[in-house]
């Protein structure tokens, strides 16, 4: 399931301007910067580069930050961009849904509850 365009950012300068400004918030498997924008939906920008692995597991991490996006961030006004590291790589979706939820509310962004999402 990939997100609608109104859900991406897509521009480089859409992703200078959260990268330069925005909030950021850390794990093990992913950074978040996140700043709120003038939409009435969230979108998200992902940064996965070739450390984290070939070009399949990328484009798996891909899909599955963004399938967590979709199911969990209802509220609206915030750009993310997600900067995945190595360690993302060797995770289920479920825990890389548990990452984009604690790191979004460790930024004060409303999501909705885990367990209804995460469907094992």
């Amino acid at each position: 399931m990939s997100l609608p365009a109104t859900q991406r950012i897509q521009h480089p300068v859409d992703f200078r301007r959260v990268l330069a400004s925005g909030n950021r918030v850390s794990n093990s498997r992913m950074n978040v910067v996140a700043t709120s924008n003038n939409r009435s939906r969230s979108r998200i920008g992902l940064s996965i580069s070739k450390r984290v692995g070939s070009a399949v597991t990328r484009n798996l991490i891909k899909r599955r930050i963004q399938t967590a996006f979709a199911n969990i961030c209802n509220g609206g006004g915030w750009d993310l961009v997600v900067i995945a590291k190595p360690p993302s790589s060797g995770v289920s979706y479920a825990e890389l849904c548990a990452d984009i939820h604690s790191l979004s509310n460790r930024l004060g962004i409303e999501v909705t509850s885990l367990e209804q999402e995460v469907v094992a």
